[in-house]
């Protein structure tokens, strides 16, 4: 008489798997009519750069982990009242297409800190959906002071160059 025994293992709870991408590049933004010292309706057109070279994007890198993404873009264009001291909405959504199919849907907060010869602007938020959903957001565009001189000019300043870092990680 053969006597059968069975074993039920229960499977371990799923953990998600780490993922995370630290990134530099640039961001070529374009205003019509150009940037015054003055806030008015403006339309800005954002060719951001993530690890991709372009004509105006020299280099980058793209660092990730649980990830294939290697690089990213983001190309908007967008109506808002800015100004040579308010380049950006406090306040905004955006949405970086990697290039491994996916994209990240990041809500932000912006803080500009213009210092002695530099301008800076910090966006902080929580990737939404897509991608890294979940995970925190910091991104970091660097400018120099002396590309805001024609602020003054009756034309206004028709394009800035940011330098950019992106960083997203695990909560």
């Amino acid at each position: 008489m053969a006597v059968g025994t069975s074993v039920l293992v229960a499977a371990a709870p799923a953990h998600s798997a780490v993922t995370a991408i630290s990134c530099t590049g640039w961001d070529h933004a374009t205003f019509s009519p150009g940037l015054t010292n003055t806030l008015r309706s403006t339309t800005v057109t954002n060719d951001e750069d993530l690890n991709v070279i372009d004509a105006f994007s020299p280099t980058g890198s793209c660092l990730a982990v649980g990830s294939a993404a290697t690089a990213g873009e983001l190309d908007v264009a967008v109506v808002a009242p800015v100004s040579c001291t308010q380049i950006i909405s406090l306040t905004g959504t955006h949405t970086i297409a990697w290039n491994d199919g996916q994209s990240s849907t990041i809500p932000y907060t912006a803080t500009i800190v213009r210092g002695n010869s530099t301008t800076v602007i910090t966006l902080t938020g929580t990737v939404s959906s897509g991608e890294f959903s979940g995970d925190s957001v910091v991104q970091t565009y660097t400018a120099l002071n002396t590309a805001f001189a024609a602020c003054s000019s009756p034309a206004g300043l028709p394009s800035l160059d940011l330098a950019l870092t992106l960083t997203i990680t695990g909560l």
